[in-house]
């Protein structure tokens, strides 16, 4: 049961449809980049037809009522109460109406970035989580019909999440992130049912023992360079194999990824001490003070001197926000 404080059901047409590149590329549009997760109330009319996109950021997506059409990379079903959308960054979809005189349909939609789960720095149990958006549309459905039984509890975790944005306290930046995993892990073990996604998590299990090594050098030494060869020599890999695997584990470059575990080493430092940038800058990794702000603020939306504020709850003057 979704609870009815501020509860708002937003018209998605128009909404949507503005986000929408000429790429086709949904953009989601988060108001908190720093932590990119955001829950929405949607009516979905679609008299005004959306052209098949691809996401920016993966989807959950619960129908509360009404029925439409959905197409997915040229397969086409129905969807309607109770079921569920697993949408990944790998997905090109969009809902059509039945007939002229269809019903509305009401969804539910959790959208977040990788960084919501891990911060940006995927270690260990996190490849994990996120292994379902590699898996449905691939291997397995990415609609998960009613009879599954997985929308009310689903429900319930995202409008607990609702309630904690807009993440003002580390305490609800915590528990947003226990709620998200709770219902990813209902995700993965609705996925492994399917003997196709196990051998995709094993598959991927494999990949990530093999690139083991990198992961434990970075946690002791990712403040010292580190340069693509250093890491795919402890790995026993060749280079162009090691990227392969690397980006295939964690969906990015393994500089994005450095960058990425650089700044939330420097976030701790930000949020814990009052060390000045410079040195903060040096201890998380980076070889000067204007590199490390200019991949700080790419990764997270904001500089470090803002983000210390926000973490502090302190405003552009150093004082105290109630």
């Amino acid at each position: 049961m979704l609870a009815q404080r501020e509860l708002t059901w937003e018209q998605a047409d128009s909404f949507v449809g503005r986000q929408i590149s000429r790429e086709c590329l949904h953009v989601w549009p988060f108001e908190k980049k720093s932590y990119p997760i955001d829950v929405r109330f949607l009516i979905l009319d679609r008299r005004n037809p959306v052209p098949v996109h691809r996401p920016d950021h993966l989807e959950i997506v619960v129908f509360e009522s009404g029925k439409l059409g959905y197409e997915v990379e040229n397969d086409f079903c129905e969807v309607g109460k109770n079921d569920v959308l697993v949408v990944g960054d790998r997905i090109h979809h969009r809902c059509l109406p039945l007939n002229a005189s269809h019903t509305r349909a009401r969804t539910v939609v959790l959208s977040f970035l990788p960084q919501a789960v891990h911060q940006g720095t995927p270690l260990g149990d996190d490849f994990q989580y996120l292994m379902p958006f590699r898996t449905y549309g691939a291997v397995v459905p990415n609609v998960i019909p009613a009879k599954a039984g997985l929308s009310r509890s689903i429900l319930e975790l995202m409008d607990r999440i609702r309630c904690e944005i807009p993440l003002e306290t580390l305490q609800s930046r915590l528990a947003i992130r226990t709620y998200l995993k709770m219902i990813l892990l209902t995700l993965v073990e609705h996925c492994s049912e399917y003997g196709d996604a196990r051998a995709a998590f094993r598959k991927q299990t494999e990949a990530r023992e093999r690139i083991a090594p990198i992961f434990d050098h970075l946690q002791q030494h990712y403040d010292e360079p580190i340069r693509v060869t250093d890491a795919a020599r402890r790995c026993a890999l060749s280079v162009c194999c090691f990227m392969n695997l690397f980006r295939e584990v964690t969906g990015q470059s393994f500089v994005a990824y450095l960058n990425c575990y650089r700044v939330s080493k420097a976030q701790v430092l930000l949020s814990t001490t009052d060390k000045p940038l410079s040195d903060i800058s040096l201890e998380a990794g980076f070889c000067t003070q204007s590199y490390f702000g200019m991949v700080f603020r790419r990764v997270t939306g904001m500089t470090p001197l803002a983000y210390r504020m926000q973490s502090n709850g302190t405003d552009t003057a150093g004082v105290k926000l109630q």
